[in-house]
């Protein structure tokens, strides 16, 4: 129970998610050729670039640091949220596209749409779950570690709970448009930085590029949209139940 309750170290989350994979993806490649320059073997490499592709290793290298982190948060926490599982997933079809993008002929296009793509199908899917599964989608915006979810319902009356589901609706609204800001944000950057195919060298660098800019760019709007829902969330309990938030908001 204690390891549930445990909060994430954002220190930890960033380095191992953006700061390590930025610095190898836009370094990489230059490394490694310093290093087979030094040891005299860049004629063996040349030779062996049908079979090892150094681009492909330097985006394994880089992405394995945020599955580390996925492990050991999931390890010392003892919990998957909603945003691990995306962004797990999103690393997992970077890294595809990466590695076997060139291999596979796949053009610039499938990482820009991947971009772009994932965070709209995630708020579809919080759509279609909002309508056919309403206990799921609370679930989501009335999490655990955040809020104590056992004292807000015994202070729900059963004359309040339709007012409760219209708060959590609302809530859901402003989670849902950050999810399409955020996707409309992605295409745009995408678009506009990444100009190099899969197994490239320069595509790490600005794959690179992309992953520090999108994470300024689009946190914060996304902040402030999901920021003012969580609030209204926040004051809509208060009402509903008399608590304070500091009553039923997990410390």
């Amino acid at each position: 129970m204690m390891a549930k309750n445990k909060k994430e170290n954002p220190f930890l989350s960033l380095l191992f998610n953006i700061f390590i994979p930025v610095i190898i993806l836009k370094n990489g490649n230059k490394w490694i050729d310093n290093l087979l320059t030094k040891y005299h073997v860049e004629d063996w490499a040349n030779q062996s670039s049908t079979i090892i592709d150094i681009s492909s290793i330097v985006f394994f290298v880089a992405l394995i640091f945020p599955v580390i982190y996925f492990i050991y948060d999931l390890l010392n926490r003892k919990n998957i949220n909603f945003i691990s599982i995306l962004g797990f997933i999103n690393i997992l079809l970077t890294g595809g596209i990466g590695i076997f993008g060139a291999r596979l002929g796949l053009s610039k296009i499938w990482f820009i749409l991947k971009e772009g793509m994932l965070p709209m199908l995630i708020g579809l899917m919080l759509i279609i779950m909002s309508k056919y599964r309403q206990s799921s989608f609370t679930n989501i915006l009335l999490n655990k570690v955040l809020f104590d979810i056992e004292k807000i319902k015994s202070y729900i009356k059963d004359d309040r709970q339709q007012e409760f589901e219209n708060v959590v609706r609302k809530t859901g609204f402003y989670l849902i448009t950050g999810f399409f800001v955020s996707s409309i944000i992605q295409f745009i950057l995408a678009f506009l930085i990444v100009k190099s195919n899969p197994g490239d060298p320069s595509f790490s660098n600005e794959v690179s590029t992309m992953t520090w800019v999108s994470y300024i760019a689009v946190l914060l709007p996304t902040a402030l949209i999901l920021g003012k829902g969580f609030l209204g969330f926040i004051s809509g309990i208060e009402t509903i139940t008399g608590l304070k938030k500091e009553e039923f908001i997990n410390s």
